[in-house]
């Protein structure tokens, strides 16, 4: 089981044989509808299974094709760990499977290559990026990364303001005890004192900051802020890092799961990562009434086969199947998979990706013109 980047839609196109199955199907992460997961895909392998007999497979060769795929999803505790989807591809010398953070169609497809559009849209999730939870009684920092989250260990900084204190020395008339819960620091006084420890909580905020600055320099990507406002207003006051997003995630997450941290600050981060879309889409406009620019399949199909894509944006869940001579260089439109054809959407895409396009898998509406496909040309001749 791998992430699914750029570099393993590729290993994919480059371990296609002559007959190549791929399998999509929703996948529930808990709940009495999860039990139900392994029985689709089993109705689903059954029904690959048996075109592939009328294809003229024996069955001895059809079993062997499956076997790596019972042996997986039939180890122990499998099912109980998934995400929204799983996507399975397999042919007579290759096996692998994905759990994937979208729920697809319930789909399978054999062919002369796999199926990797539905696997686009999950390389617009993100890059690696950090959230920095503030608090007084623990401040941590998360590097969320598309396969896992770890948290990343500081060394010789107080993370509360306990420790913090310890360290440091504060006027008499200033005091502090640990809190019933939690166990931070909750302090009392009026006027001078609160104010003293106002600047205890940006010395302690600062001391942090450094610590996460210098890090963040050696890796870059984006930082997520998560925590009661007036921490965060100090934090940033002190900060010193150039990708601190404006917008964070307000309130008490000392007790928050790691998943609920991943999920509020995704709905922070997500547009900053969107930035290079929505860049190419504005460039697609901009292009309108040039020969650069297409949303015809027949003429992507071929020029993505040439090499002159440049940017390919491919609609999730939108198929276009038909026929491409190469030769020729002819395509012909069909209803449905019949014979020799394939579906050219995803034929389009490997030759882009073959030849050093970018490529975004958005959902229909957000396609240029609301379009079956749409591509930028590198050059038209």
């Amino acid at each position: 089981m791998s992430v699914v980047n750029r570099e393993t839609i590729e290993k994919l196109i480059n371990e296609t044989q002559d007959v190549n199955v791929t399998i999509f199907i929703p996948t529930h992460k808990k709940g009495e509808e999860g039990k139900q997961d392994s029985i689709r895909l089993k109705n689903i392998i059954q029904k690959a299974k048996n075109e592939l007999v009328e294809k003229g497979w024996k069955e001895n060769k059809v079993d062997k094709l499956f076997k790596p795929v019972y042996t997986k999803t039939e180890e122990n505790q499998f099912w109980l760990h998934q995400d929204k989807g799983l996507a399975i591809y397999a042919n007579e010398e290759y096996f692998d499977l994905f759990k994937i953070p979208v729920s697809p169609k319930e789909n399978y497809y054999i062919s002369d290559n796999f199926l990797i559009t539905p696997l686009l849209e999950l390389q617009n999730h993100h890059n690696d990026y950090h959230v920095l939870v503030l608090s007084q009684n623990e401040t941590k920092m998360f590097k969320v990364a598309p396969d896992e989250t770890t948290q990343v260990i500081f060394e010789s900084v107080p993370t509360s303001m306990e420790e913090h204190l310890k360290y440091h020395v504060h006027e008499p008339s200033m005091q502090h005890h640990s809190g019933a819960s939690g166990g931070g620091s909750v302090f009392h006084g009026q006027g001078g004192e609160m104010d003293e420890n106002n600047k205890e909580l940006e010395l302690f905020l600062k001391h942090i900051e450094n610590k996460v600055t210098k890090y963040l320099k050696n890796v870059n990507g984006p930082l997520v802020l998560a925590g009661p406002d007036k921490m965060v207003s100090y934090y940033k006051k002190a900060n010193k890092y150039f990708n601190v997003l404006d917008s964070f995630i307000t309130g008490n997450y000392d007790n928050k799961s790691i998943k609920e941290i991943e999920n509020e600050s995704w709905e922070i981060v997500k547009s900053y990562f969107r930035e290079e879309i929505l860049s190419d889409i504005e460039r697609f406009n901009d292009l309108k009434g040039s020969e650069l620019i297409s949303t015809d399949v027949s003429d992507i199909v071929k020029g993505a086969y040439f090499g002159k894509v440049d940017t390919l944006f491919v609609p999730m869940g939108f198929h276009q199947y038909g026929i491409f001579d190469t030769e020729k260089n002819q395509v012909e439109i069909s209803d449905k998979l019949n014979g020799e054809a394939v579906d050219l959407i995803n034929h389009a895409a490997i030759s882009a990706i073959k030849n050093g396009s970018t490529l975004y898998g958005l959902p229909q509406s957000e396609v240029p013109n609301n379009s079956g496909l749409a591509a930028i040309y590198r050059y038209k001749s």
